[in-house]
C-alpha cells in the first residue's frame, strides 16, 4: 500500500480525530473511505455515460432538423 502526506489545518485535524475516536475509526480509515467514495462515483459516472452512448448507438431514432418554432409549441 502507498502512503500519502497531506497538509490540513491543525484545528481540523484535531477535530478531525476526536470524531474518528468517538466513531472508534481513524483518521487514515476515514480518508481512505472517501477517497474510494470519490472514485467509486466517477466509476459510476463513466459507466452510465457508456450505457447512454450504447443505447443511442442501438437506437432507430432518427434526429433532424428543428422544425418548429416555440410559438408553434405553446399555440392555444
Amino acid at each position: 500500500m502507498a502512503n500519502l502526506t497531506l497538509k490540513i489545518d491543525d484545528q481540523l485535524l484535531a477535530k478531525a480525530r476526536r470524531l474518528a475516536l468517538r466513531r472508534n475509526t481513524s483518521i487514515n480509515a476515514v480518508v481512505r473511505e472517501k477517497l474510494e467514495e470519490f472514485v467509486s462515483s466517477d466509476l459510476n459516472r463513466e459507466a452510465a455515460l457508456t450505457g447512454i452512448e450504447a443505447f443511442f448507438t442501438r437506437s432507430k431514432a432518427l434526429i433532424g432538423e428543428k422544425e418548429w418554432t416555440r410559438d408553434e409549441l405553446h399555440e392555444r
